[in-house]
């Protein structure tokens, strides 16, 4: 005869079947970049919000990935990166970091770079232990922070004097304050350059200034990303956190071949790093992901190897700075000041003079009440143009730092920067001025 299970005596039933992890649950309502998507489609604006290309794979990458699923490379493979494409990174790798790598014991393959971050906080970080980043940052750090119940301090990238600068490289760290968030407890360092959201590329003195700050804590790990390495400005250089002084042996590099090669929908991603720390990557990778896309993953292989001599990797660069200085000269025409980018996909803009009112905000005041979304949501319904706000890159204490700023994608199609740039120059918000491109 059947019996029903009842609750134990005194214990009341608390969950749904329904409901999520408590840690899930913390983590803040709708994705911010869903809504201003959503915002974008609605108001037929030109949506320069997520950083992903809309110009096509280049042809020698896509077409070997073409090749690769015709010659059979369709059934798993191994957890940490297909021998080829291990040692494809170690090849090209090796002199960049001057050092002998090992495909096999140095390099790990994941499901892109935000494959590549959860697989370092799953094997590194426990319950309680503490995560320092530079703010603003890549929102899923936080998100996955508070997944696995680490907790996460950001340090901000300080306005310099007399208010927003003209330039991200202008932007500036604090060592007193960076110092005084790290602490014994502190478990990883997460660096970024170039910089997301900012565009910031930040200079090999101000890493050797950081480099002096890790070193007074022996436990600290430094995780370097670095998914936009291929997309430094002219004039400025890309620094390996790992080749300073006494780096190495602490440093993971975490790379992106969708940001690379613009297939970010590849979900190819890789990270290198001393071997002890390697092997606690390659077990966690194998139960996160357990493998990644095989005819992908040498499709990369083979990219990588082309890249060196094809002259792509002068190219990307090239065509990047073409793309910021069309909309960050029609931002700065508008009034809008743009932070003109050193990098990457993105450039802020400051936004104090466009008429929208807010009321005060707090730490916690939600995403979509704050001055930096209703500026979005202005920008949108009357310019016609999307960008992100940007409170969401900010750990909660720091976000009035974002109540004036917003950040644009420029990693778009010329006709659609050019729409934009024709929608802007119906208006004028604050004094027009020229942008001081690089």
């Amino acid at each position: 005869m059947y019996t029903a299970r009842l609750p134990a005596a005194g214990r009341a039933l608390s969950r749904s079947a329904h409901s999520s992890s408590k840690a899930l649950a913390s983590i803040e309502g709708e994705n911010i970049f869903a809504q201003c998507t959503q915002l974008a489609v609605k108001a037929g604006a030109v949506n320069l919000g997520q950083g992903f290309p809309s110009w096509p794979t280049p042809s020698f990458v896509s077409e070997v990935a073409r090749e690769k699923i015709a010659d059979g490379f369709n059934q798993y493979s191994r957890p940490g990166g297909h021998p080829n494409f291990v040692s494809a990174v170690a090849e090209v790798y090796s002199p960049r970091f001057a050092q002998k790598l090992d495909g096999m014991t140095n390099v790990c393959a994941t499901a892109g770079a935000t494959g590549a971050l959860f697989t370092i906080f799953s094997s590194l970080a426990d319950a309680g232990d503490e995560v320092v980043c530079i703010d603003p940052a890549y929102d899923a750090y936080k998100k996955m922070a508070k997944i696995l119940r680490v907790n996460m301090t950001g340090v901000p990238l300080e306005f310099p004097a007399g208010g927003p600068p003209t330039s991200a490289q202008q932007l500036q760290l604090d060592m007193s304050k960076l110092d005084a968030a790290l602490s014994d407890r502190t478990r990883m360092l997460i660096l970024n350059t170039p910089h997301n959201p900012t565009g910031k590329v930040f200079s090999r003195a101000e890493y050797e200034a950081i480099a002096e700050v890790v070193r007074k804590y022996p436990q600290l790990i430094v995780v370097s990303d670095d998914v936009y390495e291929a997309s430094v400005a002219s004039g400025l250089e890309h620094v390996r956190f790992a080749t300073l002084p006494g780096m190495w042996e602490r440093t993971i590099s975490v790379y992106s071949a969708g940001k690379t090669f613009s297939c970010t929908g590849w979900r190819v991603g890789y990270m290198v790093a001393p071997s002890d720390i390697t092997a606690h990557l390659l077990k966690a990778q194998s139960i996160t992901a357990h493998s990644n896309a095989a005819p992908l993953e040498q499709a990369v292989a083979e990219s990588l190897r082309a890249a060196e001599t094809n002259g792509y990797y002068q190219e990307l660069p090239a065509l990047l700075e073409g793309k910021r200085n069309i909309i960050a000269s029609a931002l700065a025409r508008a009034g809008l000041r743009p932070m003109v980018s050193g990098g990457g996909y993105f450039l802020m803009c400051d936004t104090s003079h466009l008429p929208v009112d807010a009321p005060a905000s707090g730490p916690n005041t939600p995403l979509a009440e704050r001055r930096d979304f209703l500026a979005c949501k202005y920008l949108t319904e009357e310019v016609g143009v999307t960008g992100i706000p940007t409170a969401g890159f900010y750990s909660p204490e720091n976000r009035a730092l974002a109540d004036n700023t917003l950040r644009f994608a420029y990693c778009k199609a010329d006709e659609d920067l050019s729409d934009a740039a024709n929608r802007l120059s119906k208006f004028t918000f604050g004094d027009a001025e020229e942008a001081a491109l690089g």
